[in-house]
C-alpha cells in the first residue's frame, strides 16, 4: 500500500505538478474545490510559470488535467463542455497528501501537529469542534505567504500586520471576518489573491495600495458598491461579485484612459446596471475582457432606463465584436430580470465570436437577433422564471455550432427538433417545473435528429414515457455516442420503466439516471445562501412559487463521480493499512527523522515555497 502511494506521487512528471497536488491539502476533507479558483491560486503562489511552448495558464490547466486523468483528484461537478468545475481528492489520497505536506513543511496546520516548523509559509486553519487551534503569541508568522481560514480562528491570526509577506489570503469561509480587518489587509502590499467572506459590507479606498493584486473575489460578501480604486489596480485580472460603481462621475475621463491603456482585467462577473450609465460606459474601454456577467435592475424612471439601455446595448455589442479569434474563449451572462429585452435587439456580422451565452429573465419572448449570427457559439443557456415561448425554441435551429444547450423554465411551449437541426449538439439539458400531459405540449425530437448527442437531461416530474404520442425517439438519438439520460426521480414508475426500456433498445445502451431535487444545485452566489429545491416526493400542484424559482434558477445536476481507477479502488479498500501508514506522521514530527513516506519528493515542493 505504501509503495502504491509513493509510486503514484513520485511518478508525477516534475516538481510543478507535485507542488500543485500537495496544495490540495489546504482544503478540508469533503470540501469541493472550484477548478478555476485552484488554478488562480496556483498562479498567485508562483507554482506555475510559462515555458517555451505554453503560457502559465496553460501549464496550470495541463497540471490539473494530469491529476484528473490519473484519478488522483476526482471531479464533483462537470460543466457543459465536460470541463471539471469542482473537484476533491478521495479520502485515502488526501491522507497521504496531508502527511507528505507536513513532512516536507509544505503546509502548516495550526492544530493537530506535535511540532511546528521553524519557518511557516503556508497555513490552513480548519477549525471545528474537535480541534484546538495553536494560539501561541510567540509563533513567528512573518514568513507566511498563504493563509486560508475555514470557520473560526483566534483573533491573533486575524491580526494581519503579522503576515508581512502574504501573497494569497482566502477568508471566504472565515466566520470572524469584519470590516475593521480590511485596513490591515490593504497594507499587505504583496497580495496577489484575495477572497473575502460574508462579514464584509464595505470595501475601503485603501484597496488601491494592493498594486500586485490579480484576483479579487467578493462573491460571499454583501458589498453593494465598488470603489473606483478597484478598477484602477494595475495587475487586476479577475473581479468577482455583484455591485454598482461608487462615485465615478467626476473621474470618468481618467478612468476610461486607464482602462484603455493599462488595465489587464479579463473577468468581470459582475456588475449591476440600473439608471446609472457608468459601468456600461466603462465596459467599452475594458479591451481585455473575456468574461462578463451583468444583472439588469429595473427602474421606474423611463427616460433614465432608456438612456442606460442604449449604453448597455453598445457596450455588449463592442464586447462581442472584439472577439475576432475563433480560438478565444469568451462568455457573456445576462440576467435581465423584469427589464425589457429591447436593448438586445441588434444584429452582428459573421466575423464576431462568442463561445458562451447565458440569458436569464422573467419572460424570454424571443431569441435576440445577434445570437443566430454568432458563428462559433458553442454553449447557450436560456432561463425563464415564466415560459419559454415556441418562437424562441424555433429560432434555436439556426444556431448551428451549438455543442451544449440548456433550457430552464417554469413552463415550456411545445418544440420540435427536426432531422438536420443542431447537428453539432453534444449535450441537451432541459429543466422545466411543469409540463402538461397533452400531446401537443410534449417536446418532440424526431427520428434521426441530434446524431452526435452524448448527454440528455430532462428534469420534469410529470414527464411521460419517451415515445408516447410521437415524443422523443430515444432509440435513434445519438446513435453512435449517447452515454447518459438523466431524469427527475419524481416521474411516475411506469414512465421510468418506459425510459429504461427505450434505453435498452438503444445501440449504445446509455445509462439512465434518476436524480432527486436535492441534486439540483443553485449556482447563484451573490452573498446569499442557496435556495432550497422542492423535495422529490412533492407533487407539481403543491409546489410553492419559491420552490419553483429555485429549480428554475438552478438547473444544473451534479454529475456522478468519475469512475475510479484500479489504484483508487485499492486505496479505498485498505483503510487499516493506511491508518498504520499514517501513524508514522506524528513520529516523524516529534523525532525530526525522515519517514519512509517522504521519499520520492526530493524536496521539490519545498523549493517552490522558499
Amino acid at each position: 500500500m505504501k509503495r502504491v502511494l509513493v509510486h503514484h506521487y513520485s511518478s508525477l512528471p516534475g516538481h510543478v505538478i507535485k507542488a500543485c497536488l500537495l496544495y490540495l491539502g489546504i482544503f478540508p476533507s469533503g470540501h469541493p474545490v472550484r477548478r478555476k479558483t485552484l488554478i488562480r491560486r496556483w498562479s498567485a503562489e508562483g507554482f506555475v510559470g510559462a515555458d517555451h511552448h505554453r503560457s502559465s495558464l496553460d501549464v496550470a490547466i495541463d497540471s490539473f488535467e494530469e491529476l484528473v486523468n490519473r484519478s488522483i483528484i476526482q471531479p464533483v461537478d462537470v460543466s457543459s463542455n465536460t470541463e471539471v468545475k469542482t473537484c476533491q481528492t478521495h479520502g485515502m489520497m488526501l491522507e497521504f497528501i496531508l502527511h507528505k505536506s507536513i513532512c516536507d513543511n509544505f503546509i502548516t496546520f495550526l492544530y493537530g501537529q506535535a511540532r511546528l516548523p521553524d519557518k511557516i509559509r503556508c497555513v490552513s486553519i480548519q477549525q471545528n469542534s474537535g480541534s484546538k487551534t495553536r494560539v501561541d503569541s510567540d509563533i513567528d508568522l512573518s514568513l507566511v505567504r498563504s493563509l486560508t481560514i475555514f470557520g473560526k480562528a483566534h483573533k491573533s491570526f486575524l491580526n494581519f500586520s503579522r503576515h508581512k509577506l502574504l501573497r494569497v489570503l482566502d477568508l471566504e469561509e472565515c466566520d470572524e471576518l469584519e470590516d475593521e480587518h480590511l485596513k490591515k489587509i490593504c497594507k499587505r502590499l504583496l497580495l496577489k489573491y484575495l477572497s473575502l467572506g460574508r462579514g464584509i459590507t464595505v470595501l475601503p479606498k485603501e484597496i488601491a495600495k494592493l498594486k500586485f493584486l490579480e484576483t479579487l473575489d467578493l462573491r460571499r460578501t454583501v458589498i453593494k458598491f465598488l470603489p473606483i480604486q478597484v478598477l484602477e489596480l494595475p495587475c487586476l485580472i479577475h473581479l468577482f461579485g455583484a455591485f454598482k460603481l461608487q462615485d465615478a462621475d467626476q473621474q470618468m475621463r481618467k478612468l476610461k484612459s486607464f482602462l484603455t491603456e493599462k488595465s489587464k482585467l479579463e473577468t468581470l462577473a459582475g456588475f449591476v446596471t440600473d439608471r446609472c450609465q457608468t459601468f456600461p460606459q466603462l465596459m467599452k474601454h475594458m479591451t481585455n475582457l473575456a468574461k462578463v456577467k451583468i444583472w439588469c435592475e429595473n427602474t421606474a424612471d423611463a427616460s433614465s432606463s432608456s438612456n442606460s439601455d442604449v449604453h448597455l446595448s453598445e457596450a455588449i455589442q463592442e464586447f462581442i465584436q472584439r472577439g475576432t479569434d475563433v480560438n478565444d474563449v469568451r462568455s457573456l451572462s445576462l440576467d435581465v430580470g423584469e427589464c425589457s429585452q429591447e436593448f438586445l435587439n441588434f444584429s452582428l456580422g459573421d466575423s464576431c465570436y462568442l463561445s458562451s451565452l447565458k440569458l436569464k429573465g422573467n419572460k424570454i419572448c424571443r431569441l435576440p437577433p445577434f445570437v443566430t449570427s454568432l458563428a462559433v457559439l458553442t454553449d447557450l443557456c436560456l432561463s425563464s422564471s415564466d415560459r419559454l415561448s415556441s418562437d424562441v425554441l424555433a429560432a434555436l435551429s439556426n444556431v448551428r455550432a451549438l455543442r451544449y444547450l440548456k433550457l430552464i423554465a417554469r413552463h415550456l411551449d411545445r418544440f420540435v427538433i427536426e432531422r438536420g437541426d443542431l447537428q453539432s449538439l453534444r449535450r441537451l439539458h432541459i429543466v422545466v417545473a411543469s409540463m402538461t400531459t397533452m400531446s401537443k405540449q410534449q417536446p418532440e425530437i424526431q427520428e434521426g435528429a441530434l446524431p452526435n448527442l452524448e448527454s440528455f437531461h430532462l428534469l420534469c416530474k410529470d414527464l411521460d414515457g419517451p415515445c408516447g404520442h410521437g415524443g422523443i425517439r430515444i432509440d435513434s438519438l445519438g446513435l453512435g455516442c449517447l452515454r447518459e439520460i438523466v431524469l427527475d426521480d419524481g416521474v411516475r414508475e411506469t414512465a421510468k420503466e418506459q425510459w429504461k426500456d427505450a434505453a435498452r433498445r438503444h445501440p449504445k445502451r446509455p445509462k439512465v439516471v434518476f436524480v432527486g431535487a436535492g441534486d439540483v444545485v443553485d449556482r447563484r452566489r451573490v452573498g446569499a445562501a442557496a435556495a432550497a429545491a422542492p423535495a422529490a416526493g412533492e407533487s407539481n400542484s403543491a409546489m410553492a412559487p419559491a420552490a419553483v424559482a429555485s429549480v428554475v434558477a438552478a438547473g444544473d445536476v451534479k454529475r456522478p463521480a468519475r469512475e475510479e481507477s484500479d489504484i483508487s479502488v485499492a486505496l479505498a479498500s485498505l483503510p487499516a493499512k493506511m491508518a498504520r501508514l499514517l501513524g508514522a506522521a506524528s513520529i516523524h514530527q516529534s523525532s525530526g527523522t525522515q519517514g519512509e513516506l517522504s521519499c520520492g519528493g526530493n524536496g521539490a515542493s519545498q523549493r517552490h515555497f522558499s
